[in-house]
């Protein structure tokens, strides 16, 4: 196996301007990490000078190993390989905001929209790591969904300090050399990036909020801008001064401060709570009957490439479930465990799922485990195929999906199922933020095992 300095290489994360990204592995504790080597293209190296980008470099690793803070990516190691060149080790993610709301590197394409809570918990979770930053007089400069890491337990994590610089700092930026990512970085650092200050940062966070709660974004000049309850009705009016004054082309007339910012995200929340309360008091509650047409879904795995998701799977262009067969979900006790029976597809599911988050080999243990003890009187327990996780996750972001009390069990939001990426990743829903992704195999997630409700008792 390959290998930089002790770590075992497992494959490759990423490639930018400044070097690569891979998988490693630390042998015999076996822990995965993300180790990132200098190696700098040719057209950054032309441009600076090799002696500035391995200072850049080096920099950026002593920055981010300074920083500790929940919010922000740890550094655990910095040495050199065989060939002299350095690099560092930092904690391994199997997701980012980008992934999550699928985004591609064609950033003007429409993504997901996150549902409201989440998007306003990741926000604010986001400036907690940029107030820190500015608190030591540093600047970011390229923030955006794809430098915003999650961890197993779906928290934000800041990462990629690459293009960071000290407030106040001018460094000889040679024309040309943008500093930061088209619709992200604020219009004053596009201009001249020694000219960033707090609020540019906070201006690209404000996209990102736009982002989420919207799935599009803003346009680039504020008299373009559509109001974001126009864009998604179901935010009612409560974010259509927060998300305008943070994304604003003027700095002087976005928020002050990483503080600031947080305290109006929180009472644009509250307001969307209180609309949301209101609406639910008004829903009628009508009952779906499956169509009497269902297809009961696959059973079988199969191997599915990432290529090929939206032919193979009941998926849309951005992998969320496609209108489908309507589920009959009845809740029910059975030797004192919970199920949730669904009798317009014949499934039988766990309420809940593993208690803890699993690899997805220990994920199929766990349905060999729940057979052996034939959990709840029942054998044929078994991981999920995709089709038939698009049947319990959410679907919409409206007062139907926010308003009605859920059968499941959410603390089991990511779900393996039984189809396979790749050799090393497999298929896995999100039932909370209603769409379908992919992991490697050796991330956690959690299991909602289901079997025939006509199997074998």
């Amino acid at each position: 196996m390959r290998r930089i300095g002790k770590y075992e290489i497992l494959g490759l994360l990423g490639r930018g301007g400044m070097g690569r990204v891979y998988k490693v592995r630390l042998p015999v504790a076996g822990r995965m990490l993300a180790l990132k080597l200098l190696a700098p293209d040719e057209t950054l190296t032309a441009i600076l000078g090799e002696t500035e980008v391995r200072r850049m470099f080096t920099e950026e690793a002593a920055l981010i190993g300074g920083l500790r803070h929940p919010r922000v990516a740890a550094v655990t190691d910095f040495d050199h390989d065989a060939r002299g060149r350095p690099f560092y080790c930092m904690e391994f993610f199997c997701r980012n905001l980008g992934v999550i709301l699928g985004e591609s590197y064609r950033a003007e394409e429409p993504a997901r929209a996150l549902p409201v809570e989440t998007a306003a918990r990741l926000a604010l979770e986001t400036l907690d790591g940029v107030a820190l930053l500015h608190a030591k007089g540093l600047l970011h400069r390229d923030l955006k969904p794809f430098n915003v890491m999650l961890d197993d337990e779906e928290h934000a994590k800041l990462i990629d300090f690459g293009l960071s610089a000290r407030r106040g700092e001018r460094r000889a930026t040679p024309g040309g050399l943008a500093i930061g990512t088209p619709f992200y970085t604020a219009p004053e650092q596009e201009t001249d990036p020694d000219s960033a200050t707090e609020r540019s940062d906070l201006f690209s966070v404000g996209v990102i909020c736009w982002r989420m709660l919207t799935g599009r974004l803003p346009g680039e000049r504020a008299d373009e801008r559509r109001k974001p309850s126009s864009l998604a009705p179901e935010l009612f009016h409560a974010f259509d001064e927060f998300l305008p004054r943070a994304v604003h082309p003027e700095p002087e007339r976005r928020f002050s401060s990483a503080e600031d910012m947080q305290m109006a995200l929180s009472d644009a929340l509250d307001d969307w709570r209180a609309a949301m309360r209101g609406a639910c008091s008004l829903a009628e509650e009508e009952p779906l009957r499956a169509d009497a047409a269902n297809v009961r879904p696959r059973e079988t795995p199969r191997k599915v490439a990432a290529s090929e998701a939206s032919q193979a799977f009941p998926l849309d262009s951005l992998w969320r479930p496609l209108p489908g067969p309507i589920p009959e979900l009845k809740l029910l006790r059975r030797d004192g465990a919970r199920l949730v029976v669904d009798a317009a597809n014949g499934l039988c599911w766990q309420q809940g799922g593993s208690p803890q988050l699993l690899t997805r080999f220990e994920a199929e243990e766990y349905c060999a485990k729940l057979n052996e003890t034939r959990f709840a009187g029942r054998s044929g327990w078994r991981l999920p195929t995709v089709e038939e996780l698009c049947l319990i996750i959410r679907r919409g972001d409206g007062a139907d999906a926010y308003c009605a009390d859920p059968l499941f069990d959410h603390r089991q939001k990511r779900l393996w199922s039984a189809d396979a990426k790749s050799g090393r990743a497999s298929w896995c829903a999100d039932a909370v933020l209603g769409h379908v992704t992919h992991m490697d195999n050796d991330c956690l997630a959690h299991v909602r095992a289901v079997c025939r409700t006509d199997g074998p008792a």
